[in-house]
């Protein structure tokens, strides 16, 4: 018994000392395995840095964008890229707006007109999208922004609405050729051909790719006959301010570096442009009116505009005057003596100081 726990100690330490000769003889060999053991703790005692607290939340910034002044977009349309740090001066937000702008077929004034009836055309911008089935004019902003401006801001739409249509056709033409090729085949290879005729018709299915260019990128264009409209993705910089009540509102505008002021400023001249026009137009309505009334010796009796313009013939009144300037109908009440006609104004409410006002009653009640 004895010798055998003799033996058995003395493999306990044969054992051991066969371990320990696995180990590095020099102390300063050790310190790579302990550094190997140590290192993964001091990783995790270093935590990452918080990114900086935005100014304030995308969503919040968003809901700014999208009712900045002159504008009722959905929220959907404004897709927020950066908002900068809290406590940055100014407070910027990077974000993509999805536009919709309108163009119309116009004769084209740079090329050689040499067809006869058939003019060469090319896209002009006319219309922008503001809100909910309300567009804005180019014109309009030429006074606030600048006609030079306007007018290359206007280019380089139309520039991007024809090279994407251009691609478009390239594709389409594209596609009518592998159609033929596929046709062609079927009668050639049997069964096989219709897998290539199914490619071809799944193709057909793809969208346009988006066209980028600068700070514009398109995604859709819809001709509808002498007019199209193209849905744009319009990257831009917004720098937001604080009003009187403490709110968040846009300040400044920015495209491709290019400052487009304060959207208030421009609204504010906008309107007084479109009141104007409203005074303008209602003067030629007044005056086809006159004029109907010395033909049959009375005023148009109606109750609203769309009255009004159904008696008025285009003999009196050339251009046909149904909504104002800010979209909406312009208000008519006549009498056979007298008529009231009026629009709104800016704030799409009756009654207010900002109407604009044209009557000609001798007894209207």
């Amino acid at each position: 018994m004895r010798g055998k726990r003799v033996k058995g100690q003395e493999g306990k330490r044969e054992r051991s000392r066969a371990a320990f000769s696995l180990l590095p003889s020099s102390p300063f060999a050790l310190l790579p395995l302990c550094l190997c053991l140590l290192l993964p703790g001091v990783a995790a005692a270093q935590k990452k840095p918080k990114p900086p607290k935005p100014a304030l939340k995308e969503k919040a910034a968003r809901d700014v964008i999208a009712a900045a002044p002159g504008f009722a977009l959905s929220k959907g349309a404004v897709k927020v890229r950066e908002v900068s740090p809290a406590g940055a001066e100014p407070v910027t937000v990077a974000a993509d707006v999805t536009e919709a702008f309108r163009f119309a077929r116009v004769e084209d004034e740079g090329a050689t007109q040499n067809t006869g009836i058939f003019k060469q055309k090319r896209w002009r911008a006319v219309e922008f999208r503001n809100g909910d089935r309300s567009w804005e004019e180019f014109d309009f902003l030429s006074a606030p922004l600048g006609a030079a401006r306007v007018g290359a801001a206007r280019r380089a739409l139309e520039e991007l609405v024809t090279e994407f249509e251009a691609r478009q056709a390239e594709r389409k033409k594209k596609k009518g050729g592998e159609a033929e090729g596929a046709e062609s085949a079927e009668g050639k290879e049997g069964d096989g051909s219709k897998e290539g005729k199914e490619g071809s018709e799944g193709s057909e299915g793809k969208a346009d790719e988006p066209l980028t260019r600068g700070p514009l990128t398109i995604r859709q264009l819809s001709p509808m006959g002498s007019s199209a409209v193209a849905e744009v993705v319009v990257a831009a910089t917004f720098r937001l301010s604080r009003d009187a009540r403490g709110r968040w509102r846009v300040a400044e505008v920015l495209i491709g570096g290019e400052s487009l002021g304060d959207p208030a400023e421009v609204v504010r001249s906008l309107d007084s442009q479109k009141t104007e026009r409203a005074r303008a137009e209602m003067r030629e309505v007044a005056a086809a009116l006159e004029a109907f009334r010395r033909e049959r010796g009375f005023y148009v009796v109606a109750e609203d505009s769309a009255g009004l313009v159904d008696h008025l013939s285009l003999r009196h009144l050339k251009t046909i005057v149904r909504i104002d300037p800010w979209h909406r109908p312009y208000r008519y009440a006549g009498t056979r003596e007298g008529f009231a006609l009026s629009s709104d104004g800016p704030d799409g409410k009756p009654n207010t100081p900002d109407d604009v006002n044209h009557s000609r009653a001798r007894v209207l009640p």
